[in-house]
């Protein structure tokens, strides 16, 4: 495998205790493809990659079994998790559910720099054109998003349970089944649901949010891969 360098000497993995920067570094790894769904994960690789032993290796990777990234497997140890397209339908509609919801608390909490930062972040999706190399850098503008309004919410407990269904989702990377025009009408939700918020009407938040997941969810549920 290719494996690109992470800047584990940073002060920010430095600093933690050996189990939870090997989560994080791991976790970041699967994130951005790194290591790929059904890939080994293996202990010493891991080890040195993270610069510590086996042991929190070892328990960074059943913590992350417990947040539903790897599975483990009789005689042949750890791996990303596979995902099946019914996973990620189940995922996109749960997401709904929690997510039009958090877009309903936004709308009560946002300020008019808050929207501004959603503003600019529609703003920067906007100047990308849909292609293979951009995937990426569009998917992670997506998320920001997503996160900017589960964080206005202001409740925890939902924006933990979103985010951790987000980032799942983000290793399915359900970009992939989009068209052009299914990205230009992701775009225009984006903006509808700013205006939305902006106005403060929660009811209107809610059901753009819900809409906008759920035409996602059913790209992935009629798309020919």
């Amino acid at each position: 495998m290719n494996m690109q360098v992470l800047d584990t000497e940073n002060s920010k993995f430095t600093s933690l205790p050996a189990p939870e920067r090997a989560y994080i570094i791991i976790r970041e790894a699967i994130l951005s493809g790194e290591y790929l769904p059904n890939d080994r994960l293996r202990e010493d690789e891991l080890a040195s990659l993270v610069g510590t032993s086996r042991t929190p290796v070892r328990t960074a990777l059943h913590r992350l079994a417990q947040d539903g990234f790897v599975v483990f497997h009789p005689n042949s140890g750890a791996a990303v998790r596979g995902w099946t397209r019914k996973d990620a339908i189940e995922i996109f509609q749960v997401r709904a559910c929690l997510e039009s919801c958090a877009a309903g608390f936004a709308a009560r909490n946002a300020t008019p720099r808050d929207i501004r930062d959603l503003e600019v972040i529609c703003d920067e999706m906007e100047s990308y054109q849909l292609a293979p190399e951009t995937v990426e850098s569009l998917s992670v503008l997506n998320r920001k998003f997503h996160t900017k309004i589960l964080k206005l919410a202001s409740n925890s407990k939902l924006e933990e349970t979103a985010l951790s269904l987000m980032d799942i989702g983000f290793l399915i990377r359900s970009y992939r089944f989009f068209s052009t025009k299914d990205e230009q009408r992701s775009l225009i939700h984006h903006r509808d649901l700013v205006a939305a918020i902006a106005a403060g009407d929660s009811d209107w938040s809610s059901s753009i949010m819900k809409a906008h997941i759920m035409a996602a969810c059913d790209l992935v549920r009629t798309s020919e891969e």
